[in-house]
């Protein structure tokens, strides 16, 4: 129940006490309605505010109610949730595992195939190079053949530079061929036609320095020395048909070498015939 202010009565008799034990309070009649007036007004306003307190909380009861109401059905289908999230994860665990199984079997499987593959693949790569070798090896001889049958065409009609292209090519592209010593041999033979003996010598010198053992060996040397002596160069020329008859005492050339060396000692000393 709501407290109210003590009445007007109480008031005097409240001041009738206090005048008992020694103490004098006097209200007069107007000075006691502004009193009660003001007494009136305050508790006007204690039960209006009461009044709205009394509201408030049955408002906030009222929410506190729905936000229980809410919480309990959010859990309720946290719950669900959670057990659907397990039981999903529970199924995507399986998948999981199946799928690695499946990927271990195909991972095996590939290596067995990819094992087999190499060994026929292998096998298939060294028959192609067999055959690519047999068609490559004479592919290169007919050219080499091509190429030597262009330089001699060249050489017979005096076209000495087409002759020289055709046997350097050869016997720069194909140095094991049959042949490469003999192109060496008339490509120097084209610069002793012209009478560039110059550009003859070290042509020569070629043929004996990369085939020693070609027949046409001891003659590269011999007209190299023939080409020296051209050039009155008697020493360089003494020099190579002494190296003849030393490497090929055999050779058809030794004697004529051997005579010609003897004869350009003797002219050492004639300025005319030998200027070194």
């Amino acid at each position: 129940m709501r407290q109210r202010f003590p009445s007007l009565t109480l008031l005097v008799a409240a001041a009738a006490a206090t005048g008992a034990t020694g103490c004098f309070w006097v209200t007069t009649k107007s000075e006691g309605k502004a009193l009660r007036h003001d007494i009136d007004g305050l508790d006007n306003r204690v039960a209006a505010k009461e009044t709205e307190i009394g509201g408030k909380v049955t408002e906030l009861q009222s929410t506190l109610d729905e936000a229980a109401k809410v919480l309990k059905r959010n859990s309720a289908d946290l719950g669900a949730d959670v057990e659907r999230i397990d039981d999903e994860q529970r199924k995507a665990l399986g998948l999981i595992t199946a799928a690695q199984t499946n990927a271990e079997e195909v991972r095996v499987a590939f290596e067995r195939y990819r094992a087999t593959t190499d060994e026929r693949l292998a096998a298939l790569e060294s028959h192609l190079a067999a055959l690519e070798s047999k068609g490559s090896a004479a592919n290169m001889a007919a050219q080499a053949d091509a190429l030597w049958k262009e330089g001699k065409t060249a050489f017979g009609a005096s076209k000495w530079e087409e002759a020289r292209e055709a046997f350097k090519k050869l016997t720069l592209d194909f140095p094991q061929h049959d042949r490469a010593d003999d192109a060496q041999y008339f490509r120097a033979e084209t610069y002793f036609s012209e009478k560039n003996y110059e550009g003859a010598i070290p042509e020569y010198q070629k043929v004996w320095d990369k085939w020693a053992d070609s027949e046409l060996a001891d003659d590269a040397l011999f007209r190299a020395g023939e080409a020296a002596e051209a050039l009155k160069q008697c020493t360089e020329a003494r020099a190579y048909y002494g190296l003849l008859g030393q490497k090929y005492p055999k050779s058809s050339l030794a004697k004529r070498a051997s005579d010609k060396d003897k004869s350009l000692k003797s002219s050492l000393k004639d300025k005319k015939k030998c200027k070194s």
